[in-house]
Order: structure tokens, then sequence, then C-alpha cells
């Protein structure tokens, strides 16, 4: 995400991460992936329970949404409890944004 960040930026689009460590760990990972973008520490699983989103082996589950400016979730994707899966790539979230908007 990193690399595309500004192509998303383009679109007048904000990403955010959602972390459910704590803060000091959260703050660790953001400066050492440079994440352009604001990464949220969210230990108690707030937004995630808001969100619906599962968890697996003591760990939330991942997702990706797409929020518009009213705060209507216009698009997501939730990692299904499996041992493997897919997330979009920036690219598909990208196409999606240009379909959805």
């Amino acid at each position: 995400m990193r690399e595309t960040y500004q192509e998303f930026q383009a679109r007048q689009v904000e990403l955010l991460v959602v972390s459910s460590t704590d803060l000091e760990m959260t703050s660790f990972v953001a400066e050492t992936l440079r994440a352009p973008f604001p990464v949220l520490s969210d230990p108690e699983w707030s937004v995630f329970s808001q969100y619906g989103m599962g968890s697996a082996m003591g760990v939330p589950l991942p997702g990706s949404f797409i929020i518009d400016a009213e705060g209507r979730i216009r698009w997501n994707w939730v990692a299904p409890l499996a041992v493997v899966f897919t997330p979009p790539r920036p690219e598909e979230l990208l196409s999606l944004l240009d379909t959805l908007f």
C-alpha cells in the first residue's frame, strides 16, 4: 500500500490501517513499515467488532472497507475463516474506487 498511496490520494481517498496490537507495538510497526498513512491501535478490538470482523486463534481477521464521505460502507472484503486467503491487491482497490465513484 505504501507504493500506491499517492494513487489513492490522487482519488481523494484516505487509507487507514487499524491494528489489534497495543500502541507501542503499533507505533513500532508503522515506523518500521514507513507507513505514509495513519495506523491506529485497537487492542480491545472495538473497531474490529463494530465492523463485524471475525477472529481466529486469538487474532482478528483482516478486512478492507471502502467507506464514502457520508460514512456508508460501499464495498468490503473480510477474510474468510480459512488457512489461506488472498486480500485484495492495491490495484484491485483502485479499480473498485474508479467504478464506485
